[in-house]
């Protein structure tokens, strides 16, 4: 692999050892650790894989597992192929809505971070629920959108509307294109914890276990997630494959 190829990581194109410096002994995040501690079975697909952290950490966890990560985006796989070349065949491009796996062949899925990011997310979980084995686990993180900060930053964003409504002024929604030269890096769904249950429900899954992200870096806020751990910035929920989706024509 050419060391003066480019990657787009965060719209920015990246070289190989700039990629290499900026992901170089990366922890898990919590929200990581807690999908980690939820997967099962034998065969374990990551879809929306990106740099390959997560796949690398249950490979290792896991040694008895078969970990597979998959992204649609080019620059992933490969960027994943760079950080990890020992683990190259672990790592496939395919889309969520077509993913070139068996009905029924897989015992666990995780889905992390990617929900929010798609047009068609109950296309998607039908594709997931195909390839599910029977009984199979089904791992999703998506950001939370009661997440105190989040709240708070929204009253505030409005109170500045408001004042900007009194002022004559034209009021600012804004939205949350990440960068705008990667398609995919846009939050378009905000999934509460029961829409997202229902979404999953009606494809043919059940509720297992639920949590969030609570792990943060100052004290207060620790504290403040220990009281009330349902205001993190990410919820995880797992569901169990008990039906298989009705598909759409």
């Amino acid at each position: 692999m050419s060391e003066s190829a480019t990657y787009l990581v965060d719209g920015k194109a990246l070289l190989a050892d700039q990629c290499r410096t900026l992901f170089a002994g990366m922890a898990l995040l919590d929200r990581h650790t807690k999908v980690l501690d939820r997967i099962e079975g034998h065969t374990v697909i990551d879809i929306g894989c990106y740099t390959g952290l997560f796949v690398c950490e249950a490979s290792r966890r896991f040694p008895d597992k078969t970990v597979i990560g998959v992204d649609y985006f080019e620059d992933n796989i490969r960027m994943a192929h760079l950080l990890y070349p020992d683990m190259r065949d672990r790592f496939r491009r395919m889309s969520i809505y077509r993913l070139e796996i068996a009905d029924a062949s897989v015992d666990c899925i995780t889905l992390q971070e990617v929900l929010e990011h798609l047009e068609g997310p109950a296309l998607a979980i039908k594709e997931v629920n195909r390839v599910l084995k029977p009984g199979g686990a089904l791992v999703i993180s998506v950001p939370n959108p009661f997440y105190a900060w989040r709240i708070a930053t929204f009253i505030w964003f409005e109170i500045g509307n408001s004042l900007r409504r009194w002022h004559g002024r034209r009021p600012n929604l804004g939205v949350e294109v990440l960068s705008e030269n990667v398609e995919w890096d846009r939050h378009i769904y905000a999934w509460t914890p029961q829409t997202l249950l229902t979404l999953l429900t009606v494809n043919g899954f059940e509720y297992v276990d639920h949590c969030y992200e609570n792990a943060m870096r100052y004290s207060v806020a620790r504290w403040f997630l220990a009281v009330l751990p349902f205001l993190g910035p990410t919820q995880i929920l797992k569901v169990r494959k008990v039906v298989a989706a009705a598909r759409l024509v």
